[in-house]
């Protein structure tokens, strides 16, 4: 299968290194990499119109943490104020 360049954009976004280091550890014990299973997580995504795992807003995520808190941090990317 050939990537046609044209048709790809570059997707970047942050996450905190221990997770990323653990992710990577994981992936490559199955033979990819985590790019490669974002990727998938992405393709799966818009194949299917659904997220491929389960979310329960009633629970604190343990990777990521308390909602509120993980909505926080969305947000002071976008509250000018809070700017470096």
């Amino acid at each position: 299968m050939r990537h046609n360049r044209s048709m790809t954009v570059l997707f970047r976004c942050r996450i905190e290194k221990p997770h990323l280091e653990k992710a990577n550890r994981v992936t490559r014990k199955l033979g990819t990499s985590t790019s490669e299973m974002v990727r998938i997580f992405v393709t799966q995504i818009a194949r299917t119109g659904k997220v491929p795992l389960r979310l329960d807003p009633g629970q604190d995520d343990p990777i990521g943490g308390a909602w509120e808190r993980r909505a926080a941090t969305l947000e002071s990317f976008y509250d000018k104020s809070k700017a470096c």
